[in-house]
This record gives C-alpha cells, structure tokens and sequence, in this order.
C-alpha cells in the first residue's frame, strides 16, 4: 500500500476538539493504527452469515493505549461465475446501481465496528497483534455477529514518511490543514483469522497491510 493510501486511512480517524474562541477552531491528534485489505476466496460456513463466494474487506485498527483499540471496517460478499477472478462489481453498497449482468454479482456488505478486542502494536512499528471478537453489523442497527479475530501484522521494508498540507480561502474563511504520516508496510501471518476466514490460505487470495503513526490538525479561521 502507498504513502498516499496510508494517509487517507489516518486521516479519516482525526476528531474535532472544541473551539478554542468565538471565531477559531482548532483541532489535533495523533495515534498509531494497523491496516489491511483483503480478498477471501470462496464460500464460507453458513455460521458465518456470509453469502457468496469471494469477500472483499478492510479493516483498520487504532491503539488507544492499555491494549484498548478502536476497530472498524467493511466486507464486501460477491457471487462469482466459476472460472472468474473475484472482482467487486458497480454498486458495491455505495449508493450507485450494481449492474444487472456480469460474471460477479454484489450481494451485500457487513460492517465491522468495535468488539472486544486487545491490540499491541511495538514502538517501531516492527509487529502488532489484534485479538478478542468483532461486532458485525448489517448498518441498520442489528447485529450479525461476533466472530473471533486473531490478526499477527509483521512490518516489511524500511519505515517511510508521508506529509500532506495546505491552506483553503473561500467565503467562509481559512482553512488550514495538515498530515503527517510515519509507516510501514507489513504482511498478514499466514494463519491469522476473523472467525472462519483465513487470510492468504486459497489460490487467488490477497491482502494489503500497514502499521502507522500519524499526526494531524486543522484550523479554521471565519
């Protein structure tokens, strides 16, 4: 995964403080988070409440300290012809229509939000460890279920640093932001798992990891 890909997956865990006077606001934060993309290859345990048979995910995990983490993410259930490689088809629960043919039909997406969960993540951004159960939800308030997760992250390659900042003036006033991002490549340990899907265990699976520190803020100026 780039730079640039690990700073989106920062930035989006950013919150506002409070505004610092009448016409400022300011805010900050900083954290340590792991990541991963994946594609799990075909059809799963009916326990599992998982239709089709390629499943597209992502997850992100934040460090809020003492083994406590904030967990989220999405999985994407496809149904694919045989012979065809897995692909996510138009629709994929983003609000546009999903075609009506095609060899890949989308058939829903779970949500993963919270759980209880321990994360560890070492201070060079070398290892970490996510483990406990996941909430999974269907977006509409119920949930799916809690599958258990054992996810071993080791870091790849050298450490990398990622910066994006600037300034917006419009009728509203200044905007001023900036991300600063220190990261790691990492691989999933063959074996690691939420409930019954295993990563990287079946031909044509895949999946995409980073470990990273980032530090934000913004302020804006009316």
């Amino acid at each position: 995964m780039t730079a640039a890909a690990a700073t989106a997956a920062v930035a989006v865990v950013a919150a506002p403080s409070p505004a610092l006077a009448g016409d400022l606001f300011f805010s900050k934060s900083s954290g340590t988070q792991v990541s991963t993309t994946w594609l799990e290859v075909g059809e799963l345990p009916p326990a599992a409440d998982a239709p089709g048979n390629a499943h597209f995910g992502e997850l992100w995990a934040e460090d809020l300290g003492n083994g406590r983490a904030r967990v989220f993410g999405t999985v994407h259930d496809v149904q694919c012809e045989v012979g065809t490689a897995p692909y996510l088809p138009g629709g994929g629960g983003h609000g546009e229509p999903a075609p009506e043919d095609g060899p890949c039909r989308f058939l829903g997406v779970r949500l993963l939000d919270g759980g209880q969960v321990t994360l560890t993540i070492d201070e060079k951004l070398t290892t970490a460890r996510l483990t406990g159960t996941l909430a999974v939800g269907s977006g509409h308030g119920e949930s799916t279920g809690t599958p258990a997760v054992d996810i071993t992250w080791t870091g790849v390659g050298a450490t990398y640093t990622d910066r994006e900042s600037g300034t917006t003036v419009d009728e509203y006033g200044t905007w001023t932001y900036r991300y600063d991002v220190t990261g790691r490549d990492a691989v999933v340990t063959r074996g690691s798992a939420i409930g019954p899907m295993v990563f990287d265990d079946e031909p044509g699976e895949s999946s995409e990891s980073t470990i990273g520190r980032y530090r934000s803020s913004d302020r804006q100026r009316s």
